[in-house]
C-alpha cells in the first residue's frame, strides 16, 4: 500500500471536531488539510500493520 485511500467526509468531520473542540477554536483551511492528510497517512499505515499481523499468524 502506498497511497492512503479515500475516506468519506464523515470519518474526516469526526477528528476536524475533535480538535475543534479540544483547541476551543475553528480550524482554518490549512490546518483542515494537513489533518485530513495525516488522517489518511495514519489509517494507511494502520492498515499496513494489521496486515502484517494477520500474514504472520
Amino acid at each position: 500500500m502506498n497511497k492512503p485511500f479515500e475516506y468519506p467526509e464523515i470519518y474526516y468531520n469526526e477528528v476536524i471536531y475533535f480538535l475543534e473542540t479540544k483547541w476551543k477554536r475553528r480550524l482554518s483551511e490549512h490546518e483542515r488539510h494537513v489533518l485530513i492528510e495525516g488522517y489518511k497517512f495514519g489509517r494507511m499505515v494502520e492498515a499496513e500493520n494489521e496486515i502484517r499481523i494477520l500474514s504472520a499468524e
